[in-house]
Order: structure tokens, then C-alpha cells, then sequence
């Protein structure tokens, strides 16, 4: 017996199938024992006719067709389509150039009628103008997409040198500096010795600060940075002075973290010391890993940087930080001793990102690297292609996520982690039981992906299953047992006879725990492990992409699958409960009963007709031009809710986009 899952009827005679070797679908013919990979456009309805546009091929200038939601081409109409015609009435692609051998002249030939001329026909100038305004089109996508890789590409150092030509450091000082410093009297000194490197400590800040009280705490963070540089003896570590300035800055206006900078510039300025300016230029990577000098002031710090940076590595990296801090700003944690080390040897740390498997990926960081960097590292190391779909998020073991803001920094997250264990320490003992956190890399917008991108395909899997066995989603006994079984043919192959020894004592892990037999009880007739094997035995060929995707089309075709859930309080309308579940999915969002699990009530993103939020509701309106309601909900969700749906309705307008 076939399993009803691997031949889907179609009509007229095509079946939908899916490739055991590839997992790809393909299409079979029964009466003509015809086999295709695209799907049959005979089977295509007047509406989607219009879908199909007349393009010109440059190369033969014949005609093709090209569907703008398939991506799909055909040198012959699809069934139904009316073929576009010249302002004289003459098919469009029915004139061709050509040259005439014997004269050397280009005529004109009509596939229609048979037809020549020598003169050019106006239905072909026509179409050529079609043919570049596409082409014009195409170039100007390719370009915008070439822009917009461009823009996330980091500069090289070359770059960045090129992009602090025109400053100099000297100017910075001669405008801010408090130059009026020299003996008794403050007498006024030389630009050149107060942007050099001293050995002694300085008696006063550098720069001219607005609030007097700050000039004491410069002159200590002077005798940080020179004491971390070995320009001074001093009874503390390196590390120590680093965590002293870097802790003070997180705390302090933007005015004092300038000087702090400048002193740096200073120390690193006519050092005569290779180990102190090597130090210096580790102590400037790790303030830029925490905090970004002003906007006035970091392009006159880029060209200190850019001196140096051709044949110094400590300065080639701080030139690169300088351009990432400036991007980021201020980080909200003080950095850990790992993250601290790390930055001062210019080397990344390993961070562990976790899948709903429990299998996991350590994937190199730095200071800098944000939440969606982190998810470009991992869908590099899992050779994903479709990478929209996927988000990182912030996990606990108390069964609490969150996803990450994209520009979040990742070693920020772990300073915060560290802080919390730090101070629950200190209250609870060492020996209590603490809430622990990890990086979890899964899905956070259930959009499509290709059947081809095996490894998006994957993780989309093992969410489905670990949502399905979790019982995230409400659905039957029958469905949970025939997932169960694909699922066991996806991890194992075939069912071996007479007996299988997969289940014994693993059934939780292939069903929700509400269809578990309890252990006292007898076996019975609702016992689903029977029912389980029997469906898990017809599988027998299924391939593990086969029977992947099966899983993954099984659940596509429930209303609440991809959903995510937002508790809310409806206000103003009766018709609903005080209390419900808003699910934001692919298709739509959906009212739903905390306690029934009834579907309430449903809207399309067809009869959405705006949204919005504040920082306690979201509001929907829906309906259509004629009628139009408003809904509100009380909510803490409302921009996460909003995000999610945004990022639907973008995917569904750049899919309808020709």
C-alpha cells in the first residue's frame, strides 16, 4: 500500500511526486507518461494567466514567456494567454532581423505570415524598446542589490586611511585643548608637547572640559592608561587599570571619554617605548570595544589610527573598531575578563549557539559582532542559503526566549549573563540553583524557502518537530501519530521486522506528552504506540529528505503552523473573550481561545488594511474600501507584534513584486 502522502492528485491527469534523491517535486503524466519538474501550466487557471509576461531574448529575438510569481519560462503561450500585439495589429516577436549574405544589407522576416522587408517593421522597434526598458530594469535591481551589499561590506584599512586623509590630530587639539597649562602663571604651551607622549602625570585634563568637577577623575584615568602602559610603576595589573577605565567611562559623559581617548593619542605619540605603545594600542581596542569617542572627535582619532596602521597590527585594528564602535555606540555592559583578553590579543572568543535539538555550533566572536552577524556565522557553518527566516535568540532554563534585536552585541548579552549569575551569587550562596542562559539559533519567520536549500530545509524541521512534540500547536491524536511515524523513518530509514527497537522508552520524544499512555495503565485500545508502528511500517522507501519534507508539508497545512503567540486584552468589543491569544503567521493572524484553543476569529493580510502599536496595545484595522473596523488590544507586546507582522507583509509584497 502506497502512503498517501507521496503522489498528490492534481487533475487532469498530473500527479505532484517528490524525488527521493533530491527531495525535490516533480510531475508525472499517467496517460502520456510524461515526467517534468515544473509544474504543468495546462493546469494553470484564468487567473493566473495574468501572472505570465511577453519578454524579448536578445540573442535569437524570439518571444518567451515569463511567469513573474514562478520564475518559470516557456518559449510557447501559456494556455489562455492573449498574445500582445503592435499598434499595427502584428504579433509582438513576429519580425526577426536578419542579413542578407550576398548584399550585406540587414531585411526584416515575418515567422507569421513569411513575409520580408528591407524596412525596419515599427511592431520590432517596439519591442527592442520593451527589451531594453526590461534590461534597464534588470540592471537597476542588479544594481540596488550590488548598493546594498556594498553598504554591509566593512572597509578594508586601505579605505579607511583613504577616509582620514584630510584630518590631523594637531587641529583637534589646537581648537579643544586646554593649551594655557605651563608653570605658575598658566602660561601657554606648545601644541606639539601636549599631544606627546610623558612619562610624568599630568596636573590637569587635556581638553578644555565644561563641568571643572571632571578634571580630577581625567587626571586619574591618566594615571590608569599610563599605569596599563607601563609608563609608570604601579601596584595594580594591567587588567585591573583596564577594567578601572572602562568601568568609569561606561558611567561618564561623553566629554571624559574624549579626553580619555586624547590621553591615549598622547601616550601613543613620539613613544620611544615599543612595549608601552604596543600596550597603548591594546588599552585604545578595548575602550573602542566598549564605548565611541564623539562624532567631533572620531574622524581626528581615525587619522591617528591610519598613521600607524600600515605597519602596526594594533593600529590597523583599532582603525577598524573605531569605525565599527562608531556605528554601534555605547555598549551596556562592562566587558568579561574572556572578552577583555580577547580583545587585548586582537583574537575572537568562541561562543556556543544552540539548536531545538540540543546540538550546537561554537562560532567565533568579537566585541563587535551583533545578533545578526552571529546568525550570518552560523548560516555559513550550516551552508544555509535562505537566511530570512532565522533569528537568534536569548534562552533560558526557565523555558523563557527572546529574540534578539538584530544590531544587539552578542558579548554584551554574556557581560549581562555574567553580571546576573555575579549578583545571585552574592544573594542566594554559591551553591544555589540559578537560571542559566545560552544563544539558540532557530526560526523566527515562517516564510519559504526553496526545497533545494537542504540546510534551511533542516533547521525549519527540527523546529517543527520540537513545536509539534511540544505540543505548541493544537492538533489530533492521528496527526501527532503521523508525524511521529515520518519523523521516525526521517531519523532511522526503514522499520526494522519483527520488532523495533526505536520507541522502548524514547515515545516522548516523538509525541506530545498528552498521547503518552500513563505506565500504570494497561495496554488498551487508545494506546498510540501500536497505531504508531503500523503507520511508521508503510513508510518503508521513504528517503530522509523525502520524509522530511512530507513532515514540513504535513503541518504547512494547518492554519495555526509558523505561528507566533501574544496574550492580549481585547478593549471595546464584546464579541470577544476578556482575555486571547493573538497567532501572527505567513497568512494571516488569528484570534485564538487560551482555553478551547478555537479559532476566534481570523484575518488575512488581504483584509489587513493597516496596523500599529504603542508600548502597552496594538491596534489592527481590517476590512475592506467599502467597510473598515478597528481593533484593539491591550498588550506589552505591541512591537513585537508588529515586527512580526511588518516582516510578513514585506515578504508577501516582495513576492507579489514582478
Amino acid at each position: 500500500e502506497r502512503w498517501p502522502w507521496k503522489m498528490t492528485e492534481l487533475g487532469g491527469g498530473w500527479t505532484e511526486h517528490v524525488d527521493p534523491k533530491s527531495g525535490r517535486k516533480y510531475y508525472a503524466n499517467a496517460g502520456s507518461q510524461e515526467t517534468r519538474w515544473e509544474y504543468p501550466r495546462e493546469l494553470l487557471g484564468p487567473g493566473d494567466v495574468a501572472d505570465w509576461d511577453e519578454r524579448l531574448d536578445p540573442n535569437s529575438g524570439r518571444v518567451y514567456y515569463y511567469n513573474k510569481k514562478t520564475q518559470e519560462t516557456s518559449w510557447t503561450a501559456p494556455k489562455g494567454y492573449e498574445k500582445k500585439r503592435s499598434a499595427e495589429g502584428e504579433e509582438v516577436g513576429s519580425w526577426q532581423s536578419k542579413l542578407d549574405e550576398a548584399s550585406g544589407r540587414t531585411y526584416y522576416y515575418n515567422t507569421v505570415t513569411k513575409a520580408t522587408s528591407w524596412t525596419r517593421p515599427a511592431s520590432l522597434a517596439e519591442e527592442e524598446e520593451a527589451a531594453t526598458e526590461a534590461a534597464t530594469e534588470a540592471a537597476a535591481e542588479t544594481r540596488e542589490s550590488a548598493e546594498a551589499a556594498e553598504a554591509k561590506r566593512e572597509l578594508t584599512v586601505g579605505e579607511l586611511v583613504e577616509k582620514y586623509a584630510g584630518y590631523e590630530f594637531r587641529t583637534y587639539a589646537e581648537a579643544h585643548f586646554q593649551l594655557y597649562r605651563k608653570g605658575v602663571f598658566k602660561s601657554k604651551t606648545e601644541v606639539e608637547k601636549v599631544t606627546r607622549w610623558k612619562n610624568e602625570v599630568i596636573r590637569g585634563a587635556l581638553l578644555n572640559l565644561k563641568d571643572g568637577e571632571l578634571n580630577g577623575e581625567a587626571v586619574q584615568m591618566f594615571r590608569n592608561v599610563t599605569g596599563f602602559m607601563g609608563d609608570r610603576g604601579s601596584g595594580k595589573s594591567r587588567l585591573e587599570h583596564c577594567q578601572k577605565i572602562l568601568s568609569n567611562m561606561l558611567q561618564s559623559p561623553e566629554e571624559l571619554r574624549d579626553e580619555v581617548y586624547c590621553q591615549l593619542v598622547k601616550q601613543l605619540t613620539a613613544n620611544p617605548s615599543a612595549e608601552s605603545s604596543a600596550r597603548g594600542w591594546q588599552l585604545l581596542a578595548a575602550c573602542l570595544a566598549t564605548f565611541p569617542p564623539s562624532d567631533e572627535l572620531a574622524p581626528y582619532l581615525g587619522s591617528h589610527c591610519a598613521r600607524s596602521a600600515e605597519g602596526d597590527d594594533g593600529a590597523a585594528f583599532c582603525l577598524r573598531a573605531l569605525s565599527k564602535i562608531c556605528e554601534l555606540g555605547t555598549r551596556r555592559e562592562l566587558p568579561t575578563v574572556v572578552e577583555l583578553e580577547s580583545t587585548l590579543r586582537r583574537e575572537r572568543a568562541l561562543v556556543r549557539v544552540f539548536f531545538l535539538d540540543a546540538k550546537f555550533v561554537a562560532v567565533p566572536v568579537d566585541s563587535w559582532t551583533t545578533a545578526a552577524g552571529c546568525v550570518e556565522a552560523v548560516c555559513d557553518l550550516l551552508g544555509v542559503r535562505s537566511r530570512a527566516p532565522f533569528a537568534l535568540f536569548e534562552a533560558s532554563t526557565e523555558d523563557e526566549e527572546r529574540a534578539l534585536d538584530p544590531e544587539e552585541r552578542v558579548l554584551d548579552l554574556v557581560a549581562y549573563w555574567h553580571r546576573l549569575e555575579v549578583e545571585a551569587r552574592a544573594k542566594l550562596g554559591k551553591q544555589a540553583s540559578l537560571e542559566e542562559f545560552h544563544f539558540q539559533f532557530k526560526v523566527r519567520f515562517f516564510l519559504e524557502v526553496p526545497d533545494d536549500d537542504q540546510a534551511a530545509v533542516e533547521m525549519l524541521y527540527v523546529q517543527a518537530k520540537h513545536d509539534v512534540v511540544d505540543a505548541r500547536y493544537p492538533c489530533s491524536e492521528q496527526d501527532a501519530v503521523t508525524l511521529a511515524a515520518l519523523q521516525l523513518q526521517e531519523e532511522f530509514g526503514d522499520k526494522p521486522e519483527p520488532d523495533c527497537p526505536y520507541l522502548k522508552g524514547n515515545l516522548g520524544k516523538y509525541l506530545a506528552q498528552k498521547f503518552l499512555r500513563p505506565e500504570d495503565k494497561e495496554a488498551a485500545a487508545d494506546d498510540p504506540e501500536p497505531k504508531l508502528l503500523k503507520l511508521y511500517a508503510k513508510l518503508a522507501g521513504y528517503s530522509r529528505p523525502e520524509a522530511r519534507l512530507s513532515y514540513l508539508d504535513y503541518v504547512k497545512s494547518w492554519k495555526i503552523y509558523g505561528s507566533a503567540y501574544f496574550y492580549a486584552e481585547p478593549k471595546q468589543n464584546r464579541d470577544l473573550p476578556t482575555q486571547l491569544v493573538i497567532a501572527v503567521n505567513l497568512k494571516g493572524l488569528l484570534l485564538v481561545d487560551p482555553d478551547t484553543k478555537d479559532f476566534l476569529q481570523e484575518y488575512p493580510y488581504s483584509q489587513i488594511v493597516t496596523w500599529g502599536h504603542s508600548p502597552n496595545s496594538f491596534v489592527v484595522v481590517v476590512g475592506d474600501a467599502a467597510k473598515q473596523t478597528k481593533i484593539y488590544f491591550k498588550t506589552e507586546q505591541g512591537r513585537e507584534i508588529n515586527l512580526v507582522v511588518r516582516a510578513y507583509v514585506d515578504n508577501l509584497a516582495q513576492r507579489a513584486a514582478p
